[in-house]
């Protein structure tokens, strides 16, 4: 096979991240295209490659084939996509580098293996969402949201409502589109993450593509498909288990304290009360109102969930405690399904409870099916308690109700 790349910085970019987040690329060379796969160690990130033969200002494949070989490699070989031209030849055991310029540089790589290496075709998903968005836009996003937290999450909500944000401690990143000019399918709330340490290293390969396509459902791997001219796909699959073990060890590091003992009807009097004083407020005054217990339950749970922090000594909503109170005095209803949406990221065993568990379902049932998936999947429980605080959350979101002892 032989071949002649004239678009060079997509493939450096392409390169440069197999060579920065997986250790082997598959490739599997086609009469009428060329794929490279692979999937990261961790099994977090999938990717799937494909260059249609008019990428290439030639495309001269002699028979298919289908090997693996080491991304160190690939690092090694990132200086010749500087050139104008770079021409590609494989053969049986070994792939080709090679630029032609003052001076003729060619860089030989044998192959890891031939056909031994599978990698399983991506899984079909039935995706909630699917967002159209420029590139260089959501590029510029991703470069945004970096210096705020590790991830970046995105809320969606019909018909086309988009929230992006980035949340760590008392700083919170969040972009919404002033005109939702973009193409979008959305077929019900839907909310999913990916990190950020994923997307720094596509922004450049993000700025050299025409549009990004982002499939969004719950439970599913959020997908990234980033679309060059009519010539190239580049998809990502970005797991959404990872979320999960960061979840236990902050469980973990917070001596494993329960959840708050709260009224949400006091709790959505509390935040409406610190909208009204962007300045913040003092949590004994707060107390003292009666707007928040004793214990400060109320303060507890809204920081568990990135909607409050401190700055001194006073409490302040986050923009993202700010879009909920804007919401609650739109649409008491989409307030509710906004919650829901952040209760889930924040909460494994509120996810647990609301989307893992089938109803109607007795509710000593439903706590003991809860703790079944808990110890299993995270290694640990929750108590009578805790149980009620999820309950309570749940039944004010409008996603569970509870009569006699039925939950549904």
């Amino acid at each position: 096979m032989r071949a002649c790349v004239t678009d060079t910085k997509i493939i450096q970019a392409l390169f440069r991240f197999f060579a920065q987040s997986v250790d082997v690329v598959h490739f599997d060379v086609k009469k009428d295209l060329l794929r490279l796969r692979s999937i990261d160690p961790h099994d977090f990130c999938y990717v799937d490659a494909t260059l249609s033969s008019s990428f290439f200002k030639e495309y001269f494949p002699d028979k298919e084939y289908s090997f693996t070989i080491e991304t160190s490699r690939l690092a090694n070989i990132l200086h010749l996509f500087t050139a104008e031209k770079v021409f590609i030849e494989i053969a049986d055991g070994f792939i080709d580098f090679s630029t032609k310029e003052r001076w003729k540089i060619a860089v030989q790589i044998k192959w890891l293996r031939s056909d031994a290496f599978s990698i399983p075709e991506p899984r079909e998903f039935d995706y909630d969402a699917v967002l159209h968005i420029k590139a260089e836009e959501f590029a510029e996003i991703v470069q945004k949201a970096m210096g705020i937290s590790h991830e970046l999450l995105f809320i969606v909500d019909p018909p086309n409502n988009l929230m992006i944000s980035a949340v760590k401690g008392d700083y919170s990143f969040i972009a919404k589109p002033n005109v939702p000019y973009f193409e979008a399918r959305v077929k019900q709330p839907v909310s999913s993450f990916v990190f950020l340490d994923y997307l720094k290293q596509l922004r450049s390969l993000m700025g050299k593509c025409d549009l990004v396509k982002i499939f969004i459902g719950n439970n599913n791997p959020l997908r990234l498909d980033l679309i060059y001219k009519d010539q190239g796909i580049f998809s990502f699959f970005f797991s959404q288990k990872k979320r999960e073990k960061v979840e236990i060890i902050e469980r973990e590091n917070r001596g494993g304290k329960s959840l708050p003992r709260i009224s949400m009807s006091m709790f959505e009097k509390y935040l409406i009360q610190l909208s009204k004083y962007p300045e913040g407020m003092e949590p004994q005054l707060l107390s003292l109102a009666g707007l928040d217990t004793k214990g400060n339950d109320c303060l507890r749970l809204s920081n568990m969930i990135a909607f409050t922090y401190k700055d001194k000594g006073k409490i302040k909503l986050t923009p993202l405690g700010e879009a909920f109170a804007s919401l609650f005095e739109k649409s008491r209803e989409k307030a509710k399904q906004f919650l829901h949406l952040i209760a889930k990221e924040s909460l494994t065993p509120y996810r647990v409870m609301t989307e893992k568990i089938k109803t109607p379902i007795p509710l000593e049932d439903l706590k003991e099916q809860v703790n079944q998936i808990l110890e299993r999947d995270y290694g640990y429980k929750i108590d009578e308690q805790d149980f009620n605080t999820l309950l309570e959350i749940a039944k004010w979101c409008g996603v569970l109700s509870k009569k006699a002892n039925l939950v549904f």
